[in-house]
């Protein structure tokens, strides 16, 4: 009998026994597994939590309890067992369900997640309110499950501080398995597989009613301990031990690779594989670092996945994975700077809104040489919008000592960090996620670099009276449109540094006027990069923005889905370009 095939809410699990629990854990096990295999999606993570999704479902009394994942890429269960197991299938892809939680997907997602360690604050805002409405007997429960890395960020511990003596009707529960997507670091990672006494202390210390570590893939040890927890009122914490990846051996052993499984496509492997910008970063970083003494690194826990977990391998004095703490980060890379040291900060760009304020008052404002490689700029794809990197142009071009560029290619990111070595102030390169179609580059003198980095024409025409205005990822969007204007007159300009273009392009265009320019960033039009542009120009020339419009846009493939969405496809360029000519 298939016990999952039943269930398409949690209150049909209230009923069943441990026997028939331990067997809907198997049967989700094999489900979740076999579903991400086929269509990609967040794996190991997902694994972990069977038995705890499991028991927590059996025992929360919805819709008045609520769960609120931490990071939310390991709620692939929850929404099985929510009404969205049909739906599986689509997770992540356009106009399909989101690989996280969200507020407006289903009534059981309270709380939107994405980003690490909100999962407390954001159960304890809902207990508060709770205590403010007119009562309720007995008071909801809010679960915030945490784990995955959340618990090496700061805002965790602001949660926890203020959960101290607090009345409010909060249930941690304590996911250990010691990872995020690498290895967690830090002391509080070290203690919790070396001195249990000790974390029981330090949770009491806070005010937690402690019980574990328990085993949380034996749902005969679980279930007991949720249901007496869930009984008690007030602050308390459940420790559980789990495995990420369990039931599934290459995801047990390799737990970074198996984070996340790419969609099955039953092709042939290219003849010729492909880099993505990672990739080329960490060849450039160890490179750049043989040469450089005084060259070092540090990632809020991205070694793996932004690549610098070679240079860390190779160096691992001069770089560093700080865990999830991008504001320790940057002001870490600042402390740095003043004693004469070259840091680089590897950042996602959405993971660098946590980090803004420490970037303006310890770096920029203090004028301190720091290289920022930004991540995972512009649209990311099946992620969806807590990943995009919608905002970065916006919010860096308006700061001063900062130079802001956006390489098309590989021998532009490497220019770029190199011009970043030489000109001892705050420079931000951004890049996009994915496969970088000019892989080489090489080593440059300062020169070299900078000229690396001057307004470049990709496509010219004498008699063009219409300018393409691009940077970055962009750009090369735009040459992928040149072959759907064979019959067009027009310019197109690529611009590598995106602050101070106006000054750059003024010596590249020299005495050209056109009647038309058109921009395109992978970025928020408001504010943006061509609406900055637009107000140094005096003449009237008339201007169209394409780019990510004022909206937060959804997940699905980004060639396919995505930039036609936002309107800067290359047919969307191409489009507007020759409706500028008619």
């Amino acid at each position: 009998m298939n016990l999952l095939q039943k269930i398409s809410s949690p209150e049909q699990l209230k009923n069943y026994s441990l026997k028939e629990l331990q067997q809907l854990s198997d049967e989700l096990r094999e489900f979740v597994k076999d579903s991400v295999l086929q269509s990609g999606g967040h794996f190991s993570s997902n694994l972990g939590v069977i038995e705890l999704t499991v028991a927590l479902h059996h025992t929360l009394q919805f819709p008045q309890d609520a769960i609120v994942w931490d990071v939310g890429h390991q709620a692939y269960p929850h929404k099985v067992l929510t009404g969205r197991k049909d739906q599986l299938h689509t997770i992540r892809t356009f106009n399909g369900i989101s690989g996280f939680p969200k507020i407006d997907e289903s009534a059981y997602d309270a709380f939107g997640t994405g980003h690490s360690s909100t999962a407390i604050s954001a159960a304890m805002g809902m207990a508060a309110a709770h205590n403010i409405l007119p009562s309720s007997s007995p008071k909801p429960t809010f679960v915030a499950v945490v784990g995955d890395g959340a618990l090496t960020a700061g805002l965790s511990y602001e949660a926890l501080n203020n959960l101290f003596e607090s009345n409010l009707n909060v249930m941690v529960v304590l996911n250990d398995n010691q990872m995020g997507i690498d290895p967690n670091t830090g002391a509080l990672n070290t203690q919790l597989s070396s001195n249990p006494q000790g974390v029981k202390a330090w949770f009491e210390w806070f005010g937690l009613n402690y019980s574990g570590p328990i085993d949380g893939h034996n749902l005969s040890e679980l279930l007991p301990a949720v249901q007496s927890l869930y009984k008690q009122e007030g602050p308390r914490l459940l420790h559980i031990k789990t495995i990420k990846g369990k039931g599934y051996p290459p995801a047990e052993k390799e737990q970074t690779k198996w984070h996340s499984a790419a969609k099955f496509v039953k092709i042939e492997t290219p003849s010729t594989p492909t880099k993505k910008w990672q990739d080329v970063f960490g060849d450039l970083l160890v490179a750049l670092a043989r040469i450089h003494p005084n060259l070092t690194g540090i990632t809020p826990a991205m070694p793996s996945s932004c690549g610098m977990i070679h240079a860390m391998n190779q160096f691992p004095e001069r770089f560093f994975d700080v865990g999830i703490a991008e504001q320790h980060a940057l002001t870490f890379a600042a402390g740095m700077s003043t004693q004469g040291l070259l840091p680089i900060v590897n950042i996602y760009a959405s993971f660098l809104q946590r980090g803004y304020d420490q970037y303006i008052h310890d770096i920029a404002l203090q004028n301190l040489p720091v290289i920022l490689c930004i991540d995972r700029a512009g649209l990311v794809g099946e992620d969806g919008p807590t990943h995009h990197g919608a905002f970065d142009i916006a919010f860096l071009r308006c700061l001063p000592n900062t130079t802001l560029i956006a390489p098309r290619n590989a021998s532009e990111l490497a220019a770029a960090i190199q011009f970043g070595i030489d000109i001892k102030s705050p420079v931000a390169i951004r890049y996009p996620k994915g496969n970088i179609a000019e892989p080489n580059w090489q080593i440059l003198s300062p020169a070299e670099a900078h000229q690396q980095l001057q307004p470049q024409y990709l496509h010219s025409d004498e008699n063009a009276n219409i300018l393409l205005l691009s940077t970055g990822h962009a750009s090369n969007l735009c040459a992928e449109a040149h072959g759907l204007l064979n019959q067009v007159s027009y310019d197109h300009i690529h611009c590598p540094i995106v602050t101070q273009t106006h000054h750059n392009l003024a010596s590249t265009i020299g005495q050209k006027s056109y009647t038309h320019i058109i921009t395109v960033e992978d970025g928020c039009i408001e504010g943006g990069w061509g609406q900055s542009i637009r107000m140094q120009v005096l003449e009237q020339t008339q201007f169209t923005h394409l780019g990510i419009p004022n909206q937060f846009i959804e997940h699905g493939n980004n060639e396919e889905d995505l930039y036609p969405l936002c309107g800067y496809a290359p047919a969307d360029i191409a489009e507007t370009v020759m409706a500028a000519a008619q």
